[in-house]
């Protein structure tokens, strides 16, 4: 009702078991549908069979399925194919950075330069974690907060969707607060990933005209 309420169009709803699912159905339906929901499945469940079964067999709802924790990133998109053979192929895959001290100090080790593998192997749309992958908002001395700038990283390689933790008091929020950005951040946020968006489309227009060159001279 709140998200409809201030007219957020859709929420993403993490869920652990596979009783949540119904839970939610239920929930939209005495409520009037006020908004979407995307079904989200964490880091540690990504290899839970039985969540994966139940959120598949409906195709109502679709799923954003984290990278497992652990695992391969075979095995991560395995279980997106697992998911997809019960039905429900609205899938969205989303790396958040591996689990690592080779990472540090960050909170998990960047893993965006698997975007563009996993829309080569797969046809998943592909998100972005940011905030789960580093763990912080520290600044650089740039001026530009680590966050940002690994977000960056996964726009720039092709990202479709971006996924980050904002809190109006980070020092009080009960988790994650330390990698939460303010709400009064946000503008500038989404200019910064306006700004890597545009060199994104602008080396693809220059993948075209190499291509167009090529074929030119053959």
């Amino acid at each position: 009702e709140l998200a409809g309420k201030y007219g957020i169009r859709v929420i993403a709803m993490e869920i652990t078991h596979d009783s949540h699912v119904r839970e939610i159905r239920q929930a939209l339906k005495d409520t009037g549908y006020p908004t979407g929901v995307m079904l989200q499945i964490g880091t540690r469940n990504t290899q839970n069979f039985e969540l994966l079964k139940e959120v598949g067999r409906q195709s109502e709802l679709p799923v954003l399925l984290k990278r497992g924790f652990g695992i391969t990133l075979d095995e991560s998109l395995n279980a997106a194919e697992y998911l997809a053979s019960e039905g429900n192929r609205n899938i969205v895959f989303c790396l958040r950075g591996m689990k690592t001290n080779m990472g540090d100090p960050h909170r998990n080790l960047v893993d965006f330069a698997h975007v563009p593998v996993v829309r080569h192997l797969t046809h998943l749309p592909v998100c972005i974690d940011p905030s789960h992958s580093v763990g912080t908002r520290n600044i650089g001395p740039d001026g530009i907060s680590d966050l940002m700038h690994v977000t960056a990283q996964g726009v720039i390689a092709g990202a479709n969707m971006v996924l980050v933790d904002f809190h109006p008091q980070p020092e009080e929020a009960l988790v994650d607060g330390p990698q939460a950005l303010r709400p009064d951040e946000l503008a500038w946020f989404l200019e910064d990933v306006a700004i890597t968006r545009k060199a994104y489309e602008a080396r693809l227009a220059r993948v075209d005209a190499y291509t167009a060159s090529k074929d030119s001279m053959s």
